[in-house]
């Protein structure tokens, strides 16, 4: 079914979810109220306030939404918990919001782009989710519109993705051949995805069952499912340092990973006949993940 369109100015709520990241947070926010109306609504939502590092002083500062979780629950928990968030604030008067724009707390605006993006993510109703152009800090642009894994992709470009960057496999996967142009790809980086809010909806939200990665892929990769596309918008960009609390908790992410890419592979190469060609790609990533967490 097509995602209806907003009649006026597509209201968006911003979703973030903070392990430890109040360092990030403070430019997260000030960028964002910065380029961006102070009518914004924003969730931080943290998955770790028992290690206080000012997080809710820092939402308080920026008029953003706060919940405190009581357990770690992985990051697409996280969000969805911040979606019911957004939906509770809103009055009785106000209509529910059009679309969500999941953010990592390490992006930094610097310009309007969530406006720009929601109008961009209405111009079709066949599109489910957009991402803008995606920088790291060195300017260069990150490959966040990629396609979806398949046996061949993933095994080699996680064989041989960082020993050998240009390898087949890895260019096949990351599809960063064009970065210029508004394409569909297979699925957009969490780090800043915008998800219609029918669509949203329609599809469950963030599948909770990934604690760490692999959620932003699976959630694409449902949206498509469903009947619409994930679309690259390079017209809007943000930049995104990228993995800043993952790099405090490399051995954990690492086994997070491993449970993660069994998890949508069990999901993808699913049923009775895919059963021999599923064990081997099972196998296959947990000695990898045994021998990166050696």
């Amino acid at each position: 079914m097509p995602a209806a369109s907003p009649s006026d100015r597509p209201r968006v709520g911003v979703d973030t979810v903070s392990y430890g990241s109040g360092e990030a947070l403070e430019p997260f926010l000030a960028s964002l109220r910065e380029h961006h109306d102070d009518s914004v609504a924003v969730v931080v939502v943290d998955n770790k306030p028992e290690g206080d590092d000012g997080v809710s002083r820092i939402a308080e500062r920026h008029d953003a939404l706060y919940v405190a979780l009581p357990t770690n629950p992985g990051y697409g928990a996280g969000m969805n918990a911040g979606v019911r968030a957004l939906t509770a604030s809103l009055s009785p008067a106000e209509a529910a919001f059009d679309a969500y724009f999941f953010c990592n707390p390490d992006v930094v605006f610097t310009a309007p782009s969530i406006a720009e993006l929601a109008i961009s993510l209405f111009e079709d109703a066949r599109v489910g989710s957009i991402g803008p152009r995606t920088l790291n800090e060195d300017g260069s642009t990150y490959p966040s519109a990629r396609n979806i894994p398949s046996v061949g992709t993933g095994v080699g470009h996680a064989l041989f993705g960082r020993v050998w960057p240009s390898n087949p496999w890895s260019r096949a996967y990351k599809n960063a051949s064009d970065c210029d142009e508004r394409r569909v790809a297979g699925w957009l980086s969490g780090a800043a995805v915008m998800v219609k809010g029918s669509v949203n909806d329609e599809i469950g939200g963030w599948d909770e069952g990934y604690f760490l990665h692999f959620e932003d892929i699976d959630l694409g990769y449902r949206i498509g499912l469903a009947g619409y596309a994930n679309v690259f918008e390079p017209a809007v960009t943000v930049v995104h340092s990228g993995g800043h609390s993952l790099k405090k908790h490399s051995a954990m992410a690492e086994r997070a990973m491993t449970a993660s890419a069994i998890r949508f592979m069990k999901k993808r190469y699913s049923g009775v006949l895919r059963a021999p060609l599923r064990w081997a790609i099972v196998a296959g990533l947990r000695v990898r993940g045994a021998l990166k967490t050696r």
